[in-house]
């Protein structure tokens, strides 16, 4: 999580972390939005973490702190797309998607995974077509506890999620959320058909790992208390396509 948009919702306040619908009892104290808590333990090159994605990591500030104000004043966040500076294919429409490009790289590297070359080309800036699918909204998790408590600060991930064929067992995109606040980002990137082969001949031993978490989540699907956490609708459920967690 970025340590701008920590402290943007959190200033100065002491943070807590924890699994917290699991046992409050894991929670540890952060000192500060720089905490290591806060960084993925797979390291970036210090190009692709500073000049290539420097940019990308800019306009995400820019755009959130946008996002956040349009939540602040009841009006819909997705709606900043419809602002002249993020018109489709903008450098800066873009550059926000490349930012949620580096986030399913790094937890994808986070469980030592590889990361599809169409991703990565798109994070890095090395590739313009964006394979990025996103939506901006309220969090369902943040919104449950407002129900009940009012106002609070809040701030999440929501993992690495694995898109897979029904029949085949082959997987076939990645998702993940990030929410700050109120204000959740749901976003996923679809393999294409080259990615797709390289991944089952090239990387046998992730493709195979994922096989058995789908086996895994097809056994014991998901309730839907934990697809509304991770942004997965009911309209987006079909026949060819089963969602499971990494942990």
């Amino acid at each position: 999580m970025k340590a701008s948009a920590l402290r943007l919702e959190f200033g100065t306040d002491q943070m807590v972390i924890g699994r917290f619908e699991t046992d409050s009892a894991q929670a540890k104290l952060a000192q500060s939005v720089k905490s290591k808590a806060f960084h993925f333990a797979a390291r970036i090159c210090r190009p692709c973490n500073s000049s290539r994605t420097q940019a990308a990591d800019r306009e995400f500030d820019h755009f959130h702190r946008a996002a956040r104000t349009l939540v602040h004043q009841g009006k819909n966040p997705s709606s900043l797309f419809e602002d002249a500076r993020y018109r489709l294919g903008s450098e800066a429409y873009l550059n926000v998607f490349r930012y949620f490009a580096k986030l399913l790289c790094c937890h994808l590297a986070e469980i030592g995974a590889p990361r599809p070359v169409q991703i990565a080309n798109f994070a890095i800036g090395r590739a313009g077509k964006n394979c990025i699918w996103l939506s901006v909204d309220k969090d369902w998790t943040y919104e449950q506890v407002f129900s009940e408590l009012g106002p609070h600060q809040y701030a999440a991930h929501g993992g690495l999620v694995i898109y897979a064929d029904r029949k085949s067992g082959e997987p076939n995109a990645f998702h993940s959320t990030l929410t700050v606040g109120s204000l959740r980002y749901v976003f996923f990137s679809r393999m294409n058909w080259i990615a797709r082969l390289e991944l089952k001949f090239a990387h046998p031993v992730f493709y195979k790992w994922c096989r058995a978490r789908v086996g895994d989540a097809l056994a014991s699907p998901m309730t839907e208390t934990e697809r509304l956490m991770l942004g997965l609708s009911d309209s987006e459920q079909d026949e060819k396509r089963v969602e499971t967690a990494a942990p």
